[in-house]
């Protein structure tokens, strides 16, 4: 979709018009962009229709005004509750109706005291996500494709000063919201579509975006004792693979890493699954985060050097299959027993990341995974977990969260957790034998393969997939998350 801004009167004859209205603008809000013909269409359709201007209610109506044949009115609610999820929610909504309308082109206008409630940036932002994320569709295996597409919006602005600030943002936003649509694609497509062959060819793609991949076998990992990971794909006829995609521009001073569970099918192993095992292909969100946000780095171009890893098995059943008691060497030289084959993404994660961190020797890491139930238990599916190891940049992450619109939430690492992960008969265990702070315990174990090296690893189980259904989210797909996050931090470093 072609988005661009505007300013004064609507201009070149869109297809549908869609207004955003606060409760309190239904019979005064100003809105300088529409005609007044549009204008009295409004009217009438609000008295039709008693539209109260609600978050949840949208109108798609065949406008009397010569302006466009489709007019489209959506509620915000009141502007004591509105933040940004509700502008995006609220641009989700208009491009949907719009889009599902037959429209091809919209003009998207709010009232002319918007900036009262956010800021122009955020405005943006909200506005650019909504109309990506809510057009957003996979229907890759259905037999009648959707061939109703939005193709051009223009937004609409209170002054021509806001238009020209609102152009660099627009591109800003329009990448990140794609590269979670790159994140959302993988993480929703089936484990026999997406393999460890798949991702591995989706990472050597971005060579021709100047981003340098490397991939390493299972001889190779094995050469170098990374012995977690191995251990975990060893009954899949899935080879498991490190792919390291490696964004250097050149005279970069600094060097951030971003790594993500690949796990591309988690049926639990021998202590095997037993509820929601359909859903496991989505245990590689993290590595699909990865993965996007790459592909928005190499969009973006930062000056600093973007190093993306992603370990990436499949955790099968077979005659090869790892077991509880068993006891494997991590590639940091530390003693693990594995208690439970279903704690897996915490092993393939350990020789990720203390690889990567001996390797590239980067001034900070992060990494991302759908880890543990546990966070769901305690977030929900509307928050994902932060643990880190340094409280300025956890500080930085969950800023860099708030400005990309995904919501994190602190969780503890304290020294009872590491306690806890500590093995009877190896130096670790993976898994603790209880359920309680299973989110924490998971982190305190990742915590063992990072030294002191600055690390955040948000635990995405809580939002990953599938997604919460919304105007921007469609039903049982992934939702992405994470990917603008670890981008804005990136940029921010």
């Amino acid at each position: 979709m072609k988005i661009t801004p505007g300013f004064g009167k609507i201009s070149g004859n869109p297809e549908a018009i869609g207004i955003c209205l606060f409760d309190d603008e239904i019979r005064s809000g100003k809105f300088s962009a529409i005609s007044a013909a549009t204008k009295r269409a409004m009217e009438r359709i609000i008295a039709a229709s008693k539209f109260s201007g609600k978050p949840t209610e949208t109108i798609a109506h065949l406008s009397e005004s010569a302006s466009a044949p489709v007019l489209v009115l959506q509620g915000m609610g009141s502007r004591k509750e509105f933040n940004w999820l509700r502008l995006r929610l609220a641009a989700g909504a208009v491009a949907r109706a719009a889009r599902d309308a037959g429209a091809k082109s919209l003009a998207l206008v709010s009232g002319d005291k918007l900036t009262e409630d956010l800021s122009e940036e955020m405005i943006t932002r909200a506005l650019v996500d909504g109309l990506i994320l809510g057009t957003w569709t996979f229907d890759h295996y259905k037999a009648q494709k959707d061939k109703r597409l939005l193709r051009e919006t223009v937004i609409y602005y209170g002054s021509e000063e806001r238009k020209k600030a609102a152009s660099k943002m627009i591109r800003h936003a329009r990448i990140l919201a794609e590269g979670q649509c790159v994140a959302r694609d993988l993480t929703t497509h089936p484990t026999n579509e997406v393999n460890t062959d798949y991702l591995v060819r989706e990472a050597k793609a971005l060579s021709k975006k100047g981003i340098k991949t490397t991939v390493l076998e299972a001889a190779q990992m094995k050469k170098l004792g990374m012995n977690l990971i191995l251990a975990v794909g060893q009954a899949s006829a899935m080879p498991p693979r490190l792919i390291i995609m490696d964004y250097k521009p050149a005279r970069a001073r600094k060097t951030v890493a971003l790594i993500g569970k690949g796990v591309v099918f988690d049926s639990g192993g021998l202590n095997i699954k037993t509820l929601m095992m359909d859903e496991m292909k989505s245990d590689m969100g993290g590595a699909a985060a990865v993965m996007g946000a790459m592909h928005t780095i190499a969009r973006l171009k930062p000056g600093i050097r973007v190093i993306g890893v992603i370990g990436t098995v499949e955790n099968a059943i077979g005659p090869n299959a790892y077991r509880p008691s068993d006891i494997y060497t991590a590639y940091n030289g530390k003693t693990v027993e594995v208690m439970n084959t279903d704690a897996e993404g915490r092993l393939v994660l350990a020789d990720a990341l203390a690889y990567t961190i001996d390797k590239y020797q980067p001034n900070a890491v992060i990494d991302l995974a759908t880890l543990t139930g546990a966070a769901k238990v305690a977030l929900g599916k509307y928050a994902d977990a932060v643990f880190s190891n340094s409280d300025r940049m956890k500080k930085a992450v969950l800023a860099a969260a708030e400005l990309a619109g995904e919501r994190m939430w602190p969780m503890p690492l304290f020294e009872e957790y590491t306690k806890e992960v500590e093995g009877e008969t190896a130096q670790l265990r993976n898994s603790v034998g209880h359920r309680w702070g299973g989110a924490c315990t998971a982190a305190a174990f990742l915590k063992e393969f990072v030294g002191n090296t600055s690390w955040t690893h948000i635990d995405i189980a809580p939002t990953a997939f599938p997604g919460a259904p919304s105007s921007i989210q469609p039903k049982m797909t992934a939702t992405g998350s994470g990917v603008k996050t670890i981008v804005e931090w990136a940029l921010n470093f």
